[in-house]
Formats: structure tokens, C-alpha cells, sequence
């Protein structure tokens, strides 16, 4: 059976095929276009996740840490720990029987040393030889860097005299 109007049904199928394929065509890149839209979205979710994930790691260690960075904070000697830092040394020698005079202090700059300044102290004390004895090793065991750059201990009569000459890091 042949048609005799054959020619513009095939012309009609043939027009409605290549509107189909175009529509096909359009719809596969837009479904491309969409899934490249949605992978580059999960990768910005991936790292707002690894960025939060990290952030609040940071917090629960900074919390954590507080205390020993306080501890440490408390080691650090720093100029405007310097006066009580002075009290406690005489505080500590009075404690051992000895009568201390802070003959003085000054701070040493060095600009082209890599170290940091450091905080010179000269001190006399005047008492017993065990008294004398157990303050410079409770000097020496100071939480600090403590460098003795002299020390001269001598006797009278009666007391020792000891004369110390301390170097302190101080970190400002």
C-alpha cells in the first residue's frame, strides 16, 4: 500500500525527528551542564565540611591548651613580670635567713644577637653558708634560662658573703 501524500508525511516525520533529536541533544548537555553544577556544589560542601571539621578542631585544641598556655605564659619571663619576679628573689632569700641588697639591674640590648634581651642582675646577700648555699641552688633551679655570669662568695667573722651576677632571657 503506498500512499499518494506520502511525500509530506515523510517531510513531517522527517521534521519532527530532527526537532526530537535537537530536544535530545539540548536535554543530554543540559543534564552535563547540571551535573558538572552539582559536582562543583559537592566539592564546596566537601570543603566548607573539612574547613569546618577543622575550625572546630582548632577550638577544642586552643580550649584544651589554654591551661598550659597560661603555664607557659607564667614561664615566660617578661618585662612587666621583671619587679615581681626582683620581690621573689628577696622574698625567697628572706625566707633562707639571708639579708639581700639588689645592687642593680639593667637590661641589655643587643640588636644584631639572635638571642633575646636579657635582664642583668646584681645581687649581695649576707648570711649562713647553708643558707647561702641552698639560695643559689634555688636560684640555678629557676623556671628561667638563668645564666651566672659571676659570683664571688666570701667569709667574715661570722657571715658569708655571697655576690651574684644574673643574666635572665626576657621575651617582650
Amino acid at each position: 500500500m503506498i500512499f499518494k501524500n506520502s511525500k509530506p508525511i515523510l517531510i513531517i516525520l522527517a521534521l519532527v525527528s530532527v526537532v526530537c533529536l535537537t530536544l535530545l541533544i539540548w536535554e543530554v548537555y543540559n543534564i552535563r551542564l547540571q551535573n558538572k553544577n552539582a559536582s562543583e556544589l559537592i566539592s564546596v560542601a566537601d570543603n566548607d565540611a573539612r574547613i569546618e571539621n577543622l575550625s572546630q578542631s582548632i577550638r577544642v585544641m586552643q580550649s584544651s591548651a589554654a591551661e598550659d598556655l597560661k603555664k607557659f605564659d607564667d614561664l615566660v619571663l617578661s618585662g612587666d613580670k621583671l619587679v615581681s619576679f626582683i620581690e621573689n628573689i628577696e622574698g625567697t632569700s628572706k625566707i633562707f635567713g639571708l639579708d639581700t641588697n639588689i645592687v642593680s639591674v639593667e637590661k641589655i640590648e643587643d640588636k644584631q644577637a639572635v638571642e633575646p634581651d636579657a635582664i642583668r642582675i646584681v645581687m649581695e646577700t649576707k648570711g649562713a653558708w647553708s643558707s647561702s648555699a641552698s639560695f643559689l641552688r634555688t636560684i640555678e633551679s629557676l623556671p628561667y634560662r638563668v645564666k651566672i655570669d659571676g659570683l664571688n662568695l666570701s667569709k667574715d667573722e661570722n657571715d658569708w658573703h655571697l655576690k651574684i651576677i644574673l643574666s635572665f632571657y626576657t621575651f617582650d
